[in-house]
């Protein structure tokens, strides 16, 4: 299993190698890029479903000639669930771009975009892998820097270069703050290892720091309110395929990483965090629904729904610290499993809708909503493909959206069952909070 987890980040990490060998023959360059791109994605799922299933964790490590700097990776149930959404966001992506990109080809080489998605991708892979700060902290910079030139890549247009710029600022932000939030756990062990930090109690005042840097850092890549800025500008300039993969995959690893810090590094969960996770998570959903409602630009839409998706996310995320800090862990399992299944939901109706987006945008030469009508008769079946994602992330029955949100509320309803008489409040006011962006 070793070997094949290897051979899946070798093959998506190739697919960058590729793209520069055969950039003299585009078309030979678009089928081996892409078709490799697919079977990638279609082994992260494959291993992901193996681990998931058997509940048997992957480990692997590469020695460094520095001391304290080996290179440590473990596919554990948790990384696992995020590589399986990780493939199947990149299976759909390797369909839809190569049509997709065909208007991009006459303005720039793709050999950029090819390049820099593999890196993308492969770097999201490599966090979910990642056991150790510098194996980690590696994988989140390139996963940044990468995505980076992804959102620049159309860059004649000035606002373009400003929303990439912005994006960069605040994706090295979140990596320091992250960095910070680490840096706390290595003084006090001396060590980078996950396992290390898993197998010692810390103290509350370190806990709360390391816990809130983190929480702050993971936030920000995530788009939580207010470090979304970020968010509305970078979506609307990269490329469709690339926004969904952003939209779909990359705020999940955010969510992964908050996940891997709360409950396995740190353990010891206080009931601050949740508060904070679902207080802030609230807001979220509250303004990116608004905001949503006000917009002209469909990827700008898109990308405050984000928002609010990431908000609910965040809530369920609170609901679970606030039950594990007080000692009810199936409730706070079942807060968990609201947040991993909404995760889930998200990456495929938001991938879809992005999908969508880009085809529109292609037939109508713009954005704007506006615009655009009667597309039902001219594109019947991205309208249908497009309408199915609307209802989806709308929550309606029976399509997927609506079962996580329903465990979410759910989970939420159980409030009366905490002693606190804050809590039995709190919960209820902030699950009718985001009651009214469903």
């Amino acid at each position: 299993m070793n070997l094949i987890l290897l051979f899946v980040i070798a093959s998506i990490f190739s697919t960058s190698l590729l793209a520069l060998t055969l950039q003299r023959l585009p078309r030979v360059q678009k089928t081996i890029v892409f078709t490799l791109t697919g079977i990638s994605g279609v082994l992260a799922v494959c291993v992901g479903l193996i681990t998931l299933l058997t509940q048997q964790n992957i480990s692997y490590e590469i020695s460094s000639t520095f001391p304290n700097l080996a290179w440590q990776f473990m596919l554990d149930p948790l990384s696992s669930f995020f590589l399986i959404i990780i493939g199947i966001v990149v299976i759909s992506m390797a369909f839809y771009a190569p049509g997709y990109i065909c208007t991009h080809e006459k303005q720039h080489s793709p050999t950029t975009m090819y390049f820099f998605t593999g890196l993308f991708i492969g770097s999201m892979c490599l966090v979910l892998l990642a056991h150790d700060l510098f194996t980690f902290m590696f994988s989140w910079e390139l996963m940044s820097v990468s995505s980076y030139f992804l959102v620049i890549y159309n860059h004649e247009h000035a606002a373009n270069r400003r929303a990439a710029l912005i994006y960069l600022l605040m994706a090295q932000a979140s990596g320091l703050l992250i960095l910070f939030a680490f840096s706390i756990l290595v003084n006090f062990t001396n060590s980078m290892s996950f396992d290390v930090w898993h197998s010692i109690k810390f103290s509350s005042g370190v806990a709360n720091l390391a816990f809130f840097l983190a929480f702050f850092g993971f936030g920000m890549k995530a788009g939580v309110v207010p470090l979304h800025i970020w968010l509305p500008k970078a979506h609307p300039a990269a490329p469709s395929h690339i926004s969904a993969l952003m939209s779909g995959v990359m705020l999940k690893v955010s969510v992964y990483g908050l996940l891997r810090f709360a409950f396995y590094l740190l353990r010891d969960i206080h009931w601050q965090w949740g508060v904070v996770a679902l207080f802030v998570g609230t807001i979220s959903a509250l303004f990116g629904i608004l905001c949503a409602l006000m917009q002209n630009d469909l990827k700008k839409l898109l990308a405050y729904s984000s928002v609010e998706n990431i908000g609910i996310i965040f809530s369920a995320i609170g609901l679970s610290l606030i039950f594990a800090s007080t000692g009810h862990n199936l409730l706070a399992a079942l807060g968990l499993i609201a947040a991993l299944y909404h995760c889930l939901n998200h990456a495929l109706f938001k991938s879809l809708l992005f999908f969508g987006a880009g085809a529109i945008s292609q037939y109508t030469h713009g954005q704007d909503l506006e615009c655009m009508g009667g597309l039902i008769k001219k594109m019947p079946y991205t309208s249908w493909c497009f309408l199915i994602g609307c209802i989806s992330i709308s929550a309606l029955p029976p399509f997927n959206g609506f079962i996580s949100e329903w465990l979410f509320f759910q989970t939420a309803l159980q409030a009366p069952i905490l002693k606190s008489e804050i809590m039995r409040t709190l919960i209820p006011v902030a699950a009718a909070l985001i009651a009214l962006t469903t």
